[in-house]
């Protein structure tokens, strides 16, 4: 049974709507007591479930957002809004089986929510016919589906061949409005596939024409690797927790892009830039690197915030 309408204080909307980087970190503790005290007086309520989720995700907690998402959902049954939240915690978890898995049985759940009660009713007399086998939907309307339902379509895909796919998916990776989530899903399918055909992908304000085949997987590349290599380094002693939220959010600024990538390749601007962005973001004093251009800098950190923006705002 869901709870009615919740009302946030101001500070928790201004999180759900700019985000973990618009409070300051006395503020975000604020948050979270709220939340959390909120979870314990209504685990049923889809707002505080899907806000608290949230919360766990940008503060890089992703096994107490799993539990307290995945609990919501076994109980309390189909909630696209904290179904789509749970797509990052797993994400970062590595386990996006188990998403696709529970994004399946969600899927039923709502099917068996919209059938018509009407069995009940049905005199003894009548003779009832079986019911119509439903057939493999047809990708043409891809575009148009829930981001649940295009997920697990994509996961169901891996075990088809996708050629009859491959004009809905070019269709969706070439339109600007359609969620940069999926669209990295769509180019791992087919990389996987080996699929050697050119797509136009439109994302996060890039434009570019790609090949799967000839595009490394993310997982293989170098300056990925590289990159956080630089991080660890650096912060792996002095402040590991730091360190453990900036990589998440590197990887989650990287698929959100994917097959996209940063605008130069330059290991120690991008190391420069996500630990002066990020220090900056809980108001850190930062001394300036002297051998980083100021102007590259500035540059890099701009593009970091537009790919935050993203990632925030189009995850799904």
């Amino acid at each position: 049974m869901k709870d009615s309408e919740f009302i946030f204080p101001t500070i928790v909307e201004t999180f759900l709507k700019e985000g973990i980087a618009a409070l300051r970190e006395s503020e975000a503790e604020e948050v979270q007591r709220f939340l959390e005290r909120s979870y314990i007086e209504r685990p049923c309520n889809e707002q505080v479930v899907y806000a608290l989720v949230k919360f766990y995700n940008a503060v890089a907690d992703f096994a107490s957002a799993k539990e307290v998402g995945q609990s919501f959902l076994m109980m309390d049954g189909y909630n696209k809004e904290v179904l789509g939240e749970l797509s990052a915690t797993f994400l970062q978890l590595d386990d996006m089986e188990t998403y696709f898995s529970l994004v399946k049985q969600q899927l039923e759940k709502e099917s068996l929510l919209e059938e018509p009660e009407q069995e009940a009713a049905t005199p003894n007399n009548v003779v009832q016919f079986p019911k119509k086998i439903v057939p493999r939907r047809n990708a043409a309307q891809f575009s148009e589906w829930s981001t649940p339902e295009q997920l697990e379509f994509l996961q169901q895909a891996r075990f088809h061949d996708v050629e009859p796919y491959i004009l809905p998916f070019k269709a969706f990776l070439a339109d600007a409005t359609t969620s940069p989530f999926v669209k990295s899903m769509i180019f791992e399918l087919l990389q996987e596939k080996r699929v050697d055909a050119m797509f136009v992908v439109r994302k996060a304000g890039m434009d570019d024409m790609f090949n799967p085949s000839k595009i490394p997987m993310l997982s293989q590349d170098d300056f990925t690797a590289q990159l956080s290599d630089a991080l660890t380094r650096r912060f792996e002693h002095s402040n590991p927790s730091f360190l453990e939220q900036l990589l998440v959010i590197v990887q989650q600024h990287l698929f959100i892009m994917y097959p996209f990538a940063f605008p130069s390749e330059d290991i120690t601007l991008w190391s420069e830039a996500y630990s002066k962005w990020l220090s900056q973001l809980y108001g850190n004093e930062w001394q300036d690197n002297n051998d980083v251009n100021p102007e590259q800098l500035i540059e890099a950190m701009q593009f970091i915030e537009r790919m935050e923006q993203v990632q925030q705002n189009y995850l799904l």
